[in-house]
């Protein structure tokens, strides 16, 4: 009797199996997007929040304060400012800087996958065809419109260490 019962169900299930039609996945309508698209408008304001959350952790970014980004893609330049808790030594200003630098580059990747990411010895692809334009303060002197402990412009598709003297 267990047998006819078990030949029943697998025959209930085989014909139910090949009677319906899956709705699960309709690729011709639904599901994700796998075409890579070019000459994407940077949504700029995203690339800001988005360094902003990563970069101003207190937990794992306890040094940084204020980062300003301004991507003019069409005069080919980057300006980023970056602002640092007066107690911060220079080494780790120019650790923190870097890594920022970095992540900018990586937001945008993220928004148009044409941009390389960044590396060890590389900023990435947003920067092979943009200089940067680079600030670094201490808190109290970006408040007083004082002078930048780091000021320098980095050419395009040139990977600099950022080294500041005390």
């Amino acid at each position: 009797m267990k047998i006819k019962k078990l030949a029943v169900a697998v025959g209930c299930t085989a014909f139910l199996c090949g009677c319906t039609q899956s709705n699960i996945v309709q690729p011709e309508t639904y599901g994700p997007d796998f075409n890579v698209y070019f000459d994407v408008e940077i949504n700029q304001e995203q690339v800001r929040d988005d360094v902003e959350d990563i970069f101003l952790d207190p937990e794992d970014y306890p040094m940084g304060v204020q980062i300003d980004v301004d991507m003019n893609l069409e005069e080919e330049q980057v300006n980023i400012t970056v602002v640092v808790k007066d107690d911060t030594t220079p080494e780790a200003a120019a650790q923190y800087t870097m890594e920022v630098i970095k992540g900018i580059n990586d937001q945008v990747a993220v928004q148009d996958f044409s941009y390389g990411e960044s590396g060890d010895d590389t900023y990435g692809g947003l920067y092979q065809d943009n200089v940067i334009n680079l600030k670094i303060y201490k808190q109290s002197e970006y408040e007083a419109d004082g002078e930048p402990m780091y000021e320098k412009q980095i050419p395009k598709d040139e990977y600099l260490e950022i080294v500041i003297a005390e």
